[in-house]
């Protein structure tokens, strides 16, 4: 999207569940962590311009990301889950204690 004007400039497929997106500008790379355990790599070729470079596999509690602009690495916290409630079949499992982690992606 176009800041200045909010005109849609490219709409790519990412994966379900998006809660974060990050930009790192020396590589024109934007990140796209999805709560179906993916990170969506998108290469900005031109202002105008996007590709889909990989949708990388990370886990499904992996919803939210950091990057270093410097090393140029993702980072996603995330956390085993426990079983779904089917009393609830669209409520998000609940995270094991314990099983805290920080996913480390890079090139």
């Amino acid at each position: 999207m176009n800041a200045e004007n909010g005109k849609v400039v490219k709409e790519l497929p990412i994966g379900d569940g998006c809660d974060g997106v990050a930009f790192d500008p020396s590589l024109k790379y934007v990140f796209s962590s999805n709560g179906e355990g993916t990170l969506t790599v998108i290469h900005e070729k031109s202002a105008s311009d996007f590709e889909v470079l990989e949708n990388a596999v990370t886990k499904k509690s992996a919803r939210t990301l950091a990057v270093d602009e410097r090393t140029h690495k993702v980072y996603l916290p995330a956390a085993d889950l426990g079983p779904a409630d089917p009393a609830k079949p669209k409520a998000r499992p609940a995270m094991i204690p314990g099983t805290f982690q920080v996913l480390v992606m890079g090139k």
